[in-house]
């Protein structure tokens, strides 16, 4: 019996990313997806195929469900109950470590995806699950001082996806994650590989590209970075960080009247492109573009 799995895994299943929203989301916000199924028995090249309405138990059904639905509390009830009744059920230990990470429990994920892990080895999502809670962890510890700490749970973290790489080389979310682990530790020749991985293997995801564009530009690739962005632009032209990062890049490429432009465009679909500590918040970009963005800005505001 196949079994409905809520990845965590940044929607990577969606075929752009949607318009103003940024498909680098942040980790203990993870956006969940049903296209990424899987069970103890199910073999990861299954996973993409498995629909709701194939599962055939209620609860689980009912779990994914509200868990779409964000209400986290309706989720665990019943992803609890399918654990009752199937105590050895990947999916379900899985699915509730998604539920624990959303609602900001890290360390508890970590036991969750631990658990589906031990019943599911060769399973790859909650390998790249497991990597989520274990960044989160790693943010925590550097936002409190401990970088020792953090970089252990970034170590883990890439373990993770490496290991869910190894399960399904076409896991592309794996490759997606790899590369925001390698910007926190800032190495970002590895995240540049990571996301060109993922973006390949998904080139649907307007958002994989544009991570992607974004490290050429941090590795001294400005030309490359402006090409890869205004491709992304123009296939989607409602993506609003995509409009603000291609604004930096052009800015300090001596384009000021494109960069103008495109920064335009992004303030048109959410004025908060315009603040600097808003698109540190909601961004993962690598410090060469916030650098370039807070010149960008502190020239625009003094004009």
């Amino acid at each position: 019996m196949a079994s409905e799995h809520v990845s965590a895994a940044n929607n990577p299943c969606s075929a752009s990313d949607g318009g103003t929203a940024s498909i680098g989301a942040r980790v203990g916000a993870a956006t969940l997806s049903l296209c990424l199924a899987l069970s103890a028995l199910t073999p990861a090249a299954w996973a993409y195929n498995v629909r709701l309405r194939d599962v055939e138990n209620p609860a689980m059904q009912n779990g994914v469900r509200a868990a779409t639905q964000r209400r986290w509390d309706d989720a665990e009830r019943f992803f609890q109950i399918v654990l009752q009744q199937e105590p050895d059920s990947a999916s379900a230990y899985s699915n509730l470590g998604n539920v624990h990470l959303s609602e900001g429990r890290p360390e508890v994920a970590v036991a969750d995806f631990s658990r589906a892990i031990a019943l599911a080895p060769e399973a790859p999502v909650p390998y790249l699950n497991r990597a989520l809670a274990e960044e989160q962890l790693g943010v925590n510890a550097a936002t409190s001082g401990n970088q020792a700490q953090a970089e252990q749970h970034y170590r883990a973290a890439l373990r993770d996806c490496r290991d869910a790489q190894a399960r399904d080389a076409k896991e592309f979310a794996a490759f997606f994650n790899e590369g925001n682990v390698q910007v926190r530790v800032g190495a970002y020749d590895a995240a540049l590989a990571a996301y060109s991985r993922a973006a390949d293997l998904a080139p649907g995801i307007a958002g994989y590209r544009l991570r992607q564009a974004e490290l050429l530009f941090q590795n001294a690739r400005a030309a490359d970075a402006d090409t890869m962005m205004r491709g992304v632009v123009r296939k989607n032209p409602n993506f609003a960080e995509a409009q603000a990062a291609l604004a930096a890049v052009e800015w300090v490429s001596g384009q000021q009247g494109k960069a103008e432009e495109h920064f335009d465009k992004a303030v048109n679909l959410d004025p908060r492109w315009s603040k600097m500590a808003f698109i540190r918040q909601q961004t993962r970009w690598p410090p060469a573009l916030y650098d370039a963005m807070e010149k960008f800005l502190a020239i625009a505001a003094s004009g």
